[in-house]
């Protein structure tokens, strides 16, 4: 990247997610190389209170924007986007059906128009579908883009996006080698961690099919599950219903994920949505950790060849893979 300011655009965000601790961490790295970094969530105003004009800036960073009409305000010759996930070619956004299937298409008017409400509001989902077309042009415009994993780079180019505008950059996964100073909540548990999940409680993820797999086994192996999410209850319902309760343990939120995955002794991760790449299937293999996963999206990317990888969904194989030899 050439000398200059650079403008970091992030919009604002409820939740304090995996694109806002990306874009905190790539802020840092310019930074740290000696780069004078603006970061806004407006157009029109930085973190001070300045206004913000695009002729001061040599480049122009751009980690998430939701709104079309501020995608297209970008001058491309100076813009690189980041795209971290289905969001900006997807209208629902995840490229997953409310009918319990992955979406390999390109967006469009059809089937999008029924998809996109099943996660967004009507008046919302109407919008998302009838911009699309906008958005694709917008991004199609900037100089460079941006994804995590081959897999995405494909996606984009199915959604009508240049192939030579993309650019493959795999997250750079922080220093494994030493324990956190919050290691000792983890070991002072007295408890071995055998399988871990680490990971949002939602259905994606695909943890009812874990437990699944954990009923089907023949060895009564013990799962820790860290994180929370909208799943948490009816997943630990179905963990009693399968018998499961004294061998499941749920967590929750860890500031320390790493710890947790250092200590156990096989990471589990059982997504069957297209994982743009797996952050906790990078991480644990770094740790040099077993991994079993479902070969879906950019996880066999993450894995990078050392991890079990199964079919994707098919809880008989995830149960045939945990047994212990």
């Amino acid at each position: 990247m050439s000398g200059g300011r650079i403008l970091v655009y992030l919009e604002r965000s409820a939740v304090r997610g995996g694109i806002e601790v990306f874009a905190e961490r790539h802020v840092a790295r310019l930074r740290a190389d000696g780069r004078d970094v603006e970061v806004c969530a407006e157009l029109d105003r930085d973190r001070n209170g300045r206004s913000v004009f695009f002729a001061d800036f040599a480049e122009i960073i751009v980690h998430k924007c939701s709104d079309v009409a501020t995608l297209e305000q970008f001058p491309p010759e100076k813009t690189t986007c980041y795209i971290h996930d289905h969001e900006p070619i997807c209208p629902r956004g995840y490229a997953y059906t409310p009918f319990a299937h992955n979406c390999t298409r390109s967006g469009g008017l059809w089937p999008c128009l029924l998809c996109a409400p099943a996660c967004r509001s009507w008046k919302a989902a109407l919008v998302r579908v009838f911009t699309q077309a906008r958005r694709t042009r917008a991004l199609a415009r900037f100089k460079r883009l941006v994804v995590i994993s081959e897999f995405m780079k494909g996606r984009l180019v199915v959604n009508g996006l240049p192939a030579e505008k993309i650019v493959v950059e795999p997250p750079k996964i922080a220093s494994c080698a030493h324990p956190s100073a919050e290691s000792a909540p983890v070991a002072a548990a007295g408890v071995a961690i055998d399988l871990l999940y680490v990971g949002q409680l939602i259905r994606g993820k695909g943890v009812q099919l874990l437990l699944q797999a954990m009923a089907r086994m023949k060895t009564p192996r013990t799962l820790d599950i860290v994180g929370t999410g909208n799943m948490e209850a009816e997943l630990k319902a179905r963990a009693a219903e399968l018998g499961l309760a004294d061998r499941v343990r749920f967590r929750g939120f860890q500031s320390n994920p790493q710890d947790w995955m250092r200590a156990a002794a096989c990471v589990v991760v059982p997504s069957f949505w297209q994982e743009p790449y797996g952050l906790v299937a990078a991480e644990a293999v770094a740790l040099g950790r077993p991994v079993v996963a479902f070969a879906i999206g950019g996880l066999p990317e993450a894995c990078q060849g050392r991890a079990t990888l199964v079919p994707p969904g098919d809880v008989a194989a995830l149960a045939a893979a945990l047994e212990l030899p």
